[in-house]
């Protein structure tokens, strides 16, 4: 499908600004290799006696941001010990990544973890550590549920009617991103080419400049954020066609889903999860699952996300790194047979 990168388009609030030096790059993934102390091999009953950091690997003010600073916050009161959140954004999120998968393996260095991992294989081939395999995964805590939104004056109503529309106009419709290769790019294409439509996709630095330019009428459709896209929803200016997630959401149980509506097993729900260099003791991973369920599991916090449709999670270990698995091996194969040219 063809794609375009829409000039002009600024950079994100929040994100970083300019590119890092590939020097720089290369001595961080290439410190990656590095053995990392040998963790303390004792169990984990007075674990942590000290300060926990958390690694962002993303800008401060990136979506990611206030939910990690109320996981922190939860885990500081359950444990009485602080969980300190430090950003190291930079590369896709790769240079905070790999600063853990290099970090002593001990516990005291989590990294929030979110899809860009799943993705990453395919966007970078000499990291000097696995994006995927270098980590144990602690928890999935939560999922966002996206919208799938349309400009007001597409002639469609749902995501039965989209798909009609986009076989009867191949190369008509344009989708509008928050970048080449992200999740929402990567989701709209496993739409088109699981219904063997097609659509041409134009390139945003940032969701809010795919949704202005929804709303403007220069983009047919786009997915946005419900905290972010509801409002203008009200105003008429953006309709939904559907959620985007595997299940509806309880703050708008009437709009189906994007698979109950043609498009069987289609899921994009970004997540939010913790994960600690691989080798890290399992007495220390197991600790941590069981107090990052009982944040999951708090009433307030998921109500103070409700109004972004968050789904709370609070998954086994085991459960996330099969989620992890799943979902990278799922891009490969789209990759694979759509031929499409990934860039970073």
């Amino acid at each position: 499908m063809q794609s375009i990168h829409a000039k002009g388009a600024c950079t994100r609030p929040g994100r970083q600004a300019t590119r890092t030096p590939r020097f720089i790059l290369a001595c961080v993934f290439a410190t990656a290799v590095l053995p990392a102390p040998v963790a303390a091999q004792r169990p984990a009953d007075g674990y942590p006696t000290r300060a926990v950091t958390v690694i962002v690997p993303f800008a401060a003010g990136a979506v990611t941001d206030l939910e990690t600073r109320l996981y922190a916050q939860k885990l500081t009161e359950l444990t009485g010990r602080t969980f300190v959140v430090d950003y190291k954004p930079g590369a896709g999120s790769m240079i905070g990544t790999a600063s853990v998968a290099r970090a002593a393996p001990d516990g005291y260095t989590l990294l929030v973890a979110t899809p860009s991992l799943s993705i990453a294989p395919l966007l970078h081939k000499n990291l000097g550590f696995d994006p995927i395999n270098d980590f144990t995964y602690v928890s999935m805590v939560s999922k966002r549920a996206p919208l799938l939104l349309a400009t007001p004056s597409l002639p469609v109503k749902n995501v039965v009617e989209y798909i009609a529309y986009a076989r009867a106009n191949p190369g008509k419709l344009n989708i509008g991103t928050s970048g080449s290769t992200g999740g929402a790019h990567l989701s709209m294409e496993w739409l088109h080419h699981s219904t063997n439509t097609k659509a041409t996709f134009i390139h945003y630095k940032g969701g809010a400049h795919s949704f202005t330019a929804l709303m403007a009428g220069e983009v047919h459709v786009a997915i946005g954020s419900l905290i972010a896209m509801m409002g203008n929803v009200r105003a008429g200016k953006a309709k939904i066609l559907g959620v985007t997630s595997a299940e509806r959401v309880k703050i708008l149980p009437d709009i189906p889903t994007v698979a109950e509506q043609g498009v069987p097993g289609f899921e994009y729900a970004p997540w939010l999860g913790f994960a600690v260099p691989r080798t890290t003791p399992a007495a220390i991973v197991a600790r941590l699952n069981a107090e990052l369920v009982k944040v999951a599991r708090t009433p307030e916090l998921a109500e103070r996300l409700a109004d972004d449709a968050t789904l709370m999670i609070g998954s086994t270990p085991e459960q996330f790194a099969l989620a992890v698995s799943t979902e990278a091996a799922r891009w490969r194969k789209l990759v694979d047979e759509t031929g499409m040219k990934l860039e970073q």
